[in-house]
């Protein structure tokens, strides 16, 4: 049963990433940023940046992503990508709609800068996940510390309005 679950793990992500073979990696250099606030600077956590009245969501400045508990070497993979957008809590957790579409700034690294009040209030804890080329959803990253894990047992990451 579980060489049953690899092998379609595998073969799920296969789909997504078809040129070379995967890449394992046993240890991560993966770091969640800090939430200490100083002086006119933006408040980040990962995978976004707090810029006032706005969110700047930021996605390919981490070295691996997980995809149905496979690590990924994004840098081996990030040609394959073709969209991020951003589903969460705000959106229905739709990974569809053009308004949370990422903009693709260089060769790796995608943004997209949303204002605040079309997520939530003041206060409002938000969650969200990155999801690739509308259907690859993936999981924020062990040392994340904007995460939460409800109790449907999804891990989300989470940002404050």
């Amino acid at each position: 049963m579980i060489n049953n679950l690899f092998l379609n793990i595998k073969k799920f992500c296969t789909v997504l990433f078809m040129s070379l073979p995967f890449c394992f990696i046993a240890n991560s250099k993966l770091k969640a940023q800090s939430n200490s606030l100083k002086a006119n600077e933006p408040v980040s956590s990962f995978g976004y940046l707090n810029k006032g009245d706005s969110i700047e969501f930021v996605f390919g400045q981490q070295q691996t992503i997980i995809i149905s508990g496979v690590e990924i070497i994004l840098e081996k993979r990030i040609n394959e990508i073709n969209q991020v957008n951003i589903a969460g809590d705000f959106n229905g957790w739709s990974p569809n709609f053009d308004k949370y579409q990422m903009n693709k700034v260089n060769d790796k690294l995608f943004k997209i800068t949303v204002c605040k009040t079309s997520l939530g209030k003041t206060g409002d804890i938000r969650q969200f996940k990155f999801v690739l080329n509308h259907k690859y959803w993936v999981e924020p990253p062990a040392q994340a510390l904007n995460k939460f894990k409800g109790k449907d047992g999804n891990t989300n990451l989470t940002l404050k309005l």
